[in-house]
């Protein structure tokens, strides 16, 4: 059994993981908010994701969101069906998104089901027959969408702005609480790196907005590509979130900070067991007109990015992965 453990993880070659950890902490308390704001600009220069301890959300908060996540894909597919609404929104089932066509074309569909919402709370977004679930999430969408207007202050931070740079850029934001289901796979196998298309369960691709806050129990198989272009695993400790760049605050700041690759591939430890996630994406304003930072541009550094309606690549991103036209409602 150990020759075959072995065996495994050399075809599947394990990349130790140097992803870093950022207690924030100290900015949430006073303490010491500039070295948190150089420890996350740091981060989202060099790679791009990070993962936070010290962020006041409960465990228990996040487990329970979980439990009640599986309880609602356990349910018939007929009843999970029920909920649904346009742009991605409600459920979606197995093979309804392909998030590799956002950045290229591509027929790969994505090996998950995902219940998407946002707020206002509206029957057609969140499923009536679990309204523990509901009101969980409610619960836990007003936590982490706060934390996302600290983390958003920590970013103008690091990029040496006024503190509240981004509030009247993100406070209208549009965002989405996702519960991410990987099925079992009981005939799956592990990705062969040589190959030209790498079996995954989520096709690589960035992320659209400005930050994703992302809980699992278990993250591996999470991977992020570095600038060096070698995957790299994300396993985070089960009390932390993981934090990534998005494609607007790429654009914001000119490349400074980087949108990075990523994907979900089957893991060695994991293989063929059931996955899930529970990511929260946050975007600016939908009227908000994205156009480089000050700090982030000058003459010997011009801005390589048009001004961009952020409603605009939302539709755009949004419709490429559902293959068809979405628009924001």
């Amino acid at each position: 059994a150990l020759l075959c453990d072995n065996i495994i993880h050399r075809r599947f070659k394990m990349v130790a993981t140097n992803i870093p950890t950022i207690d924030i902490g100290p900015y949430l308390d006073g303490s010491n908010p500039k070295q948190v704001a150089e420890e996350v600009g740091k981060a989202c220069e060099s790679i791009g994701f990070f993962m936070i301890s010290g962020h006041g959300v409960p465990l228990e908060l996040l487990q329970e969101v979980q439990s009640h996540t599986t309880s609602f894909f356990d349910m018939p597919l007929e009843c999970k069906e029920k909920t649904s609404a346009p742009f991605g929104l409600g459920y979606m089932g197995e093979g309804t998104e392909n998030v590799a066509a956002t950045l290229k074309e591509s027929t790969v569909q994505d090996m998950k089901e995902s219940l998407n919402l946002n707020l206002p709370v509206r029957d057609e977004v969140w499923p009536n027959d679990l309204p523990i679930l509901n009101q969980t999430c409610q619960k836990y969408y007003a936590m982490v969408g706060d934390l996302s207007n600290k983390l958003m202050r920590i970013f103008a931070l690091a990029l040496n702005l006024e503190e509240t740079f981004f509030d009247d850029k993100v406070n209208n934001a549009f965002t989405c609480l996702r519960l991410l289901n990987y099925p079992e796979q009981p005939n799956a196998t592990l990705p062969d790196n040589s190959a030209m298309e790498v079996i995954t369960r989520n096709a690589e691709h960035t992320d659209y907005g400005t930050l994703t806050i992302l809980w699992s129990p278990d993250s591996r198989g999470l991977q992020a590509k570095s600038r060096q272009g070698e995957w790299i695993d994300v396993v985070s400790p089960i009390d932390n979130f993981i934090i990534n760049v998005g494609d607007l605050m790429m654009n914001w700041t000119n490349d400074k900070w980087v949108s990075t690759l990523h994907r979900v591939v089957p893991h060695p430890d994991t293989l063929g067991k059931r996955r899930m996630s529970i990511p929260f994406f946050h975007n600016p304003n939908p009227d908000a007109i994205i156009t480089c930072i000050p700090s982030c541009c000058g003459d010997n550094n011009p801005a390589k990015y048009e001004p961009i309606l952020a409603k605009a690549h939302m539709e755009m991103k949004v419709s490429k992965a559902l293959g068809k036209e979405e628009k924001m409602e």
